[in-house]
């Protein structure tokens, strides 16, 4: 079973990996014969590439994290160009939405793994489109304490009810089936606390039903020891 389990685990993962050949055509088409499609044809595809790829990354993600051996690498990372990176890969799927993008964020450096937190990022942003409003707004912001400095990612969608907050975090749990949650398949919230997990940081989530919904990351400080 175990052997059986890990041949599984290998075909989706080379599947995810073969995937990105298209992906990958697709962009390039995009990229370079843009002036001989329709704007609205091209915003469409763009759409799509967008939503595949959104798709193909949690697919690797998922594998990585049940992966017996981890490929992390800790160091300071710039918050303002990790985030700008993550919004970038998700700009059709704002602009379609037409989100409002709020940046409080000045300098701010974290210590943790670039690709991880990049893939966190990515399922909150994916989360507050998936559950926007008619106006939808993303505000990002950070705080600082003595132990920790805290990020904040918070949108003005339609939230969560106040009996399926405890539960939101839990592989394929997607709570309260209003129309907007009917496709829902529960698991991009699970995997952003398992990389929270395997990065040693902290999550907490606040969310006052049709008033939004709010993500917080604490990325606890590192004590100095000899000056390093």
């Amino acid at each position: 079973m175990a052997d059986a389990l890990q041949d599984y685990e290998e075909y989706v993962e080379g599947w995810a990996h073969e995937a990105k050949t298209p992906l990958s055509l697709l962009t390039m088409l995009l990229d370079n014969r843009s002036n001989e499609m329709s704007p609205p044809l091209q915003a469409k595809l763009d759409y799509v590439r967008s939503q595949l790829q959104e798709d193909v990354t949690q697919m690797l993600y998922y594998a990585r994290l049940k992966s017996s051996t981890k490929d992390y690498q800790f160091k300071d990372i710039n918050l303002n160009d990790c985030l700008g990176e993550v919004l970038e890969d998700y700009a059709p799927l704002l602009e379609e939405k037409q989100f409002v993008i709020i940046n409080k964020l000045q300098s701010e450096t974290v210590y943790t793994d670039r690709r991880g937190l990049q893939f966190m990022l990515g399922q909150i942003v994916s989360n507050a489109i998936k559950y926007s409003s008619d106006s939808p707004m993303l505000t990002i912001s950070m705080i600082h304490s003595e132990i920790a400095d805290v990020l904040s990612v918070e949108d003005n969608g339609i939230g969560v009810k106040k009996y399926d907050l405890p539960y939101i975090f839990q592989k394929g749990f997607t709570g309260d089936s209003t129309d907007s949650r009917k496709k829902a398949t529960g698991i991009g919230l699970y995997l952003v606390k398992k990389m929270a997990d395997d990065l040693n940081l902290c999550l907490e989530a606040a969310s006052p039903w049709e008033k939004g919904f709010k993500i917080v990351i604490f990325f606890p400080k590192l004590k100095s020891n000899g000056g390093k």
